[in-house]
């Protein structure tokens, strides 16, 4: 039996094709091994989790944060210190009360709600390297404090810090409990 050239190309198109659905049927395997995977390890973290602590993909797990949420916890953990209560958590850009409740049972807070690992540092001897490991207190801030320091003596309270250009209540409520005198 011989196959005429239109007949060998049809076979040749029916042979790709069923190379082609071959490939894609394979490919879906393998990225449903892949989630199921995913999902083995999302569930090897312990709840609650250390809000204080948590990494971005820790936080990724919690149910209800995504991406944005859990990088907008990390920048506000960073620019204002450890939060203080798990209620400290509606402060954050993006998660309201209800989110916030949502949450409440997958986080806590360390063993304290300052960590031990944060120190006490002294605005009246303290290096601009020093103080711009406080919350909100950047290269400008850190260097006005100096120079005031240097002009006007040492700071007695936290308040005195008010007198500093660029430091405002705020600021000051962020880092009262994290310095010294």
């Amino acid at each position: 039996m011989k196959l005429s050239v239109s007949e060998k190309r049809l076979i040749l198109i029916s042979f790709v094709g069923l190379i082609l659905l071959l490939g894609f049927a394979l490919e879906k395997s393998y990225k449903k091994e892949d989630v199921a995977s995913e999902e083995v390890a999302r569930r090897t973290i312990e709840f609650p989790i250390d809000i204080n602590v948590a990494s971005y993909e820790e936080l990724l797990e919690i149910p209800g944060i995504g991406p944005a949420k859990a990088r907008a916890i990390i920048q506000f953990r960073e620019q204002n210190g450890p939060f203080k209560t798990v209620d400290d958590l509606v402060k954050v850009s993006g998660i309201g009360k209800s989110t916030a409740q949502r949450i409440s049972n997958y986080v806590r807070l360390g063993s304290s709600s300052v960590p031990s690992s944060i120190r006490k540092i002294n605005v009246n001897t303290a290096t601009l390297e020093e103080l711009l490991e406080l919350p909100g207190i950047g290269e400008v801030k850190a260097s006005e404090i100096i120079k005031f320091r240097e002009k006007n003596g040492f700071f007695k309270k936290p308040e005195d810090l008010l007198q500093v250009p660029g430091i405002g209540p705020k600021t000051v409520e962020k880092i009262k409990d994290m310095i010294a005198f």
